[in-house]
């Protein structure tokens, strides 16, 4: 079946433009002509061979990303099947993604970048919650808004812990640049997977280039495995540099222990770096003028051998005075 602009999906969803299309199907830019809203279509390709896998994982995907619901994460409102071809409709996302973003400007400030990933961690680490692993993040798959809102896109090679086996033991599944070590060397991955692909986000988003290049993909992916990552630029804030390592340390558990950690430890140095920026951190001026301090003391009668108490042949030191030098022992 070969889908055309106009084209309605399931009497409801109309087919207004293709936006991309890949090895396993297209995505379309639509209409919700009952809730009257813009929507992404996903759908899987009718020219395909082996339709029937490519199938299970399209179902595998809206499984996954369908209790996913949580701001930086691009909801998936229905899944459909018809003559075979099955449809997402998802969030329509016009944003650009964090891919383009490099690409037009390289290298960002850490306190742009920061907020990024921390959404980015956010989304993830909701993810990993409900069992599920993206497998497959990378700048491509993370929409940057205007205002900087974040949304992780494409479960496509997601994998949930509650999911039948769909990929082959051994399979190497995910972006050669930015895959884990252990999902480069074919083992499951898990959400320290996710967080290395982050941290090499967040590596290349520092200096405008990944940590590894090489003439193949399965060069890059050796490279994960085998090769020390290079130092980051010295200009790079120390404690930053720092936990941006630690994300991609070989061995998962030498990793943050999970994406909240991660969005934490980086909203920290956010802020540390954003007061010196703004210069809120605080200098004590011994020399500076000090506020006045005013005391006021209650009123005494003038007359005072006129009051009881001084009737009664008591002294002043027991009046009045004296007692609001008591009160204020």
């Amino acid at each position: 079946m070969k889908l055309i602009q106009g084209q309605l999906i399931h009497r409801r969803y109309r087919l207004d433009r293709r936006l991309a299309q890949g090895g396993m199907g297209e995505v379309w830019k639509g209409y919700d002509i009952e809730l009257g809203r813009v929507v992404a279509i996903k759908a899987l390709r009718g020219d395909l061979t082996n339709e029937e896998s490519k199938l299970l994982r399209l179902r595998a995907e809206a499984h996954n990303s369908a209790n996913l619901a949580h701001p930086n994460i691009a909801a998936l409102f229905e899944y459909y099947e018809h003559g075979g071809i099955g449809f997402l409709i998802m969030e329509y996302v016009p944003s650009d993604s964090l891919a383009d973003i490099y690409r037009s400007r390289g290298p960002l400030d850490p306190i742009e970048l920061l907020p990024i990933l921390i959404q980015t961690a956010r989304g993830l680490y909701v993810a990993h919650s409900h069992g599920v692993i993206h497998r497959d993040v990378k700048p491509a798959n993370i929409m940057v808004s205007d205002t900087g809102e974040v949304k992780i896109t494409d479960f496509g090679v997601s994998y949930s812990t509650n999911q039948g086996q769909i990929t082959q033991d051994g399979m190497v599944v995910g972006t050669a640049q930015y895959i884990s070590p252990e999902q480069a060397q074919g083992l499951q991955a898990t959400p320290q997977s996710d967080i290395y692909s982050l941290g090499v986000v967040a590596y290349e988003g520092l200096c405008g280039h990944r940590p590894f290049t090489g003439a193949t993909p399965v060069d890059i992916a050796a490279a994960h495995v085998n090769d020390p990552v290079p130092p980051l630029p010295d200009t790079v804030d120390t404690q930053l540099m720092n936990f941006v390592m630690s994300m991609l340390a070989k061995d998962p558990r030498d990793r943050p222990v999970n994406a909240l950690v991660v969005s934490r430890t980086m909203a920290k140095i956010e802020q540390r770096l954003l007061d010196q920026q703004v210069g809120q951190t605080e200098t004590i001026d011994p020399n500076a003028p000090r506020p006045r301090r005013i005391i006021s003391q209650p009123h005494v009668a003038k007359n005072l051998f006129s009051l009881p108490w001084a009737q009664d042949g008591n002294s002043i030191a027991d009046g009045p005075e004296a007692m609001n030098r008591r009160d204020t022992l």
